[in-house]
């Protein structure tokens, strides 16, 4: 008999906590002007009528705009692409958002775990075998009359309990208030009567001008059975001046209204010199100006599990239990070794090394990467391994 444990894509599992400091002198009654980065490589996007955007020819997910107008009644959405990016739009002058862009995740339908948006994780498997959400606060799988757990971000989701239903655990909460790296929401928890929904997904508009009068949507997915919720995804807007009276939503799924049970809340962040945006907000939010937009190849932190208990990990992990990534003998003995290569990182930052079995309750244990330099340090995290299979992660914490 042999233990399968997967590791997944660890750069998107990484949830630091970063802070940036930006301060900016300006002449008074002059409003500077913010650099996207944008070639305009892709012309003006001026769609006439509801658009579903293919990803798949820009595997990056990142668009170059010279202008984006969505008139009211226009709808855009999104088939991610084939590394399930976030959507990242680059516009060189003004972005005009007076219809939808929804980067949502799926609802669940029938047993199968939904998709999340783009950016983000899908929702666990329902059936005979029920798996965890996707993602690093995937809801637990649930059995029998425990419902699965709902996917977590920018906090908790919910966990239901009326006497006679309950729910597996909701995901970890996980990112930070910059959204830097940027990543979508969590699955929810399937269940052997129904599938997982989908995280939200996330999107970036870096743009001169964002006029929002429309509605920007990175909704997490619905159960329609017993399965968990997904979380809210991620908008971040960065510009010199946002205005409209518009919405962004990043809520969670709907597990039960009536039991006030919703897949946990993403985040938005905006990031702009001068705000008069009037509209509404629905999730955790913040509100600042730090300016980098996408960080330089090379200098986002990460994370790689490199060994489990001695045996390497495929350098290209899969994350998928009918491929592990590692194999250890039934014989091995608890606690076991994981190693964890770090860069970017902080010397001496807390390491937090989870596995989510394929049946009970998921366990963690934390180390510190006290050995190397901040370019390239190692962790050896030390943890009593469940039995059978399971998908391990790891996140980093340097701050709030």
């Amino acid at each position: 008999m042999k233990n399968y444990f997967d590791h997944s894509t660890t750069h998107f599992l990484l949830t630091p906590h970063l802070c940036f400091f930006a301060f900016v002198l300006l002449p008074f009654g002059c409003l500077a002007q913010v650099v996207t980065g944008s070639n305009g490589t892709d012309g003006a996007f001026n769609p006439t009528a509801n658009v579903v955007i293919d990803m798949s020819d820009h595997p990056t997910g990142i668009y170059q705009y010279t202008s984006v107008n969505v008139p009211t009644g226009v709808t855009v959405t999104f088939l991610q692409n084939a590394n399930n990016t976030p959507v990242v739009w680059l516009v060189q002058g003004t972005a005009a958002i007076n219809g939808n862009v929804d980067v949502s995740g799926k609802d669940a339908s029938g047993t199968a775990g939904t998709a999340g948006g783009p950016g983000g994780w899908q929702g666990g498997a329902g059936g005979s075998v029920a798996t965890s959400g996707r993602g690093p606060g995937g809801g637990q799988q649930g059995s029998g009359f425990t419902f699965g757990g709902d996917g977590s971000y920018g906090n908790a989701g919910g966990a239901l309990n009326n006497g006679y239903y309950t729910q597996a655990a909701a995901g970890p909460v996980y990112g930070n208030v910059f959204l830097i790296p940027l990543q979508g929401g969590s699955g929810g928890g399937g269940n052997a009567a129904g599938g997982g929904a989908g995280g939200g997904g996330a999107l970036l508009i870096a743009a001169q001008s964002i006029q929002l009068n429309g509605w920007l949507l990175a909704a997490g997915g619905s159960p329609n059975s017993n399965g968990g919720a997904g979380s809210g995804g991620a908008v971040r807007l960065y510009t010199s001046h946002l205005g409209g009276s518009g919405g962004i939503t990043v809520n969670g799924g709907t597990v039960s209204s009536y039991f006030n049970c919703y897949g946990g809340s993403g985040r938005v962040r905006i990031d702009s010199y001068e705000n008069d945006f009037t509209g509404s907000i629905n999730g955790l939010s913040s509100v600042g100006f730090q300016p980098i937009i996408i960080p330089a190849t090379g200098q986002l932190p990460s994370l790689t599990v490199t060994s489990v208990a001695g045996v390497p990990v495929f350098p290209s992990p899969t994350g998928v239990l009918s491929t592990p990534d590692a194999v250890l003998s039934a014989q091995q003995n608890n606690p076991i070794p994981i190693v964890v290569q770090c860069s970017n990182l902080p010397l001496n930052s807390q390491i937090t090394v989870s596995v989510k079995p394929m049946n009970g309750s998921p366990v963690s244990a934390i180390g510190y990467n006290n050995t190397g330099s901040l370019a390239s340090s190692t962790a050896t995290v030390s943890l009593n391994m469940p039995r059978g299979g399971g998908l391990i992660y790891a996140s980093a914490a340097t701050g709030n």
